[in-house]
């Protein structure tokens, strides 16, 4: 008999189809815990990872001092971005440095002003940090650039997306444990910063109702928010939406509410009701602005999910946080 499988004389099949099934579940179970045992021990070995999960976790910003150099530059390029609508656009920054380190780098802030002098401590017997937030993304200044650590001359192209804020960056000396903030550029922008982006999609209570979540920066004294849709070719409605958010003081403490500490824009969300089964809708979301002004964003589209018991193709993504 081969490890595995179970076979019973025909005359024994009814009576012993209990135990045949327990001694083919066996090994599956077995192998079952075997490969529960390597996910877990795979989980272990990623969080044992010097640096911590997320790599902007590496800088120690509140070892920052600040050295403020004339002889560095730090230019970004261009000044507005997303002026075709677009949600996300490279910048190209370019930066000099006289005295170049291969741990010179340059970091993301976003809003622009991240000087620690517009910081609020978080309780009177603390001191302002000396940047009031953390970048939200850095790159070492020799990436790409050979001969860096010679020249002090580089230029790096990164891409950026619209986050409800302006961006600038910053050259910093010292590596990342301690960090010396040594020039600063130009601010760059998008065109509107507040404009309604990146929508997401989910199943109502119903099978017939669709959840759309979107973020934008417009609170609702601000801009009334709905979205326009309709089957492809159909009619359009109009749905409104609710607004959420939160602020510094919802988080527990330190770093969150100090350097941690990001405005998560306005939260919105609008149920679509009453889908046909396996039909395809077009959507746009848009905010009413005081003046009659109506912001939209681009369009987009999905398919209502099928009705209740009907054949066909299920598909699930599952992920983590998707940040903000």
């Amino acid at each position: 008999m081969l490890l595995g499988t179970c076979s019973c004389a025909p005359w024994l099949r009814t009576t012993a189809v209990q135990d045949c099934e327990s001694a083919t579940s066996t090994p599956r179970l077995l192998e079952e815990m075997r490969l529960w045992l390597v996910v877990i021990w795979l989980f272990v070995c990623a969080a044992a990872l010097p640096g911590g999960e997320q790599p902007l976790s590496r800088i120690a910003i509140e070892n920052t001092t600040l050295a403020i150099d004339d002889s560095v530059h730090i230019k970004a390029s261009p000044l507005v971005l997303g002026l075709k609508g677009e949600n996300s656009e490279w910048v190209e920054v370019e930066f000099f440095h006289p005295n170049p380190s291969d741990d010179d780098w340059i970091g993301v802030f976003s809003p622009a002003n991240f000087s620690g002098a517009i910081c609020d401590p978080e309780n009177e017997w603390q001191q302002p940090p000396v940047l009031c937030t953390a970048p939200i993304k850095y790159q070492f200044a020799k990436f790409k650039n050979d001969g860096y650590n010679r020249s002090g001359k580089g230029n790096l192209k990164l891409q950026l997306i619209n986050q409800r804020e302006d961006f600038s960056f910053a050259l910093f000396s010292g590596g990342l444990l301690k960090p010396k903030l040594i020039a600063v550029s130009n601010m760059v922008t998008f065109a509107n910063p507040k404009a309604p982006v990146y929508p997401r999609l989910a199943q109502g209570k119903s099978w017939d109702e669709m959840t759309i979540t979107w973020t934008s920066g417009y609170n609702i004294k601000e801009a009334v928010p709905f979205v326009e849709w309709g089957a492809k070719g159909g009619p359009r409605f109009l749905s409104p939406a609710g607004t959420l958010s939160f602020n510094r003081n919802s988080m527990c403490g330190a770093p969150a509410r100090t350097v941690g500490w990001r405005h998560p824009g306005y939260i919105h969300t609008s149920f679509l009701k009453d889908l046909w089964p396996d039909s395809k809708y077009t959507y746009r979301l848009g905010h009413r602005l005081p003046n009659g002004t109506q912001v939209w964003s681009k369009i987009y589209s999905f398919k209502a999910s099928p009705y209740p018991g009907q054949d066909s193709l299920q598909q699930i993504v599952i992920f983590g946080d998707m940040g903000k």
